[in-house]
């Protein structure tokens, strides 16, 4: 295990945060300075698709907060969270230099290198299929 400790993060806490809250202290384990961005991504099941406009409302919300708490440099940020749904929310923001990952890749980088999803292929093209 790898720590970084001169990396900056961003956090997204999803709704349903299956972590209690501690998904911020596990990247600050894993790499460094973590700042917590408020504020629902707007990817709340299928409430874009029943309410857009209430979606909309939230999106824009959250770039507010996203806004306000990044750097303002030309550097692309990672924004890390536990959620697949709050990555396609979040990813919502890429014009603000705002990149969505997942807190598995995050430590699955931390783990293996910047190599890992070869390997892991490369292993897994070797495993023998068991079916019951």
């Amino acid at each position: 295990f790898k720590q970084e400790k001169d990396k900056r993060f961003l956090y997204h806490a999803p709704c349903h945060d299956s972590l209690q809250g501690e998904g911020s202290l596990m990247v600050r384990r894993i790499g460094g300075q973590v700042t917590l961005i408020g504020a629902c991504c707007s990817e709340a099941g299928t409430l874009a698709l029943s309410r857009p406009d209430i979606a909309g409302a939230m999106l824009q919300r959250k770039r507010v907060a996203l806004q306000a708490r990044t750097d303002g440099g030309s550097d692309t940020q990672i924004i890390v969270t536990n959620c697949p749904s709050c990555i396609s929310g979040l990813g919502r923001n890429r014009d603000l230099g705002i990149v969505p990952q997942h807190l598995a890749v995050l430590l699955a980088e931390s783990l293996g290198g910047s190599r890992w999803q070869k390997e892991l292929s490369g292993m897994l093209a070797t495993a023998e299929v068991v079916t019951f």
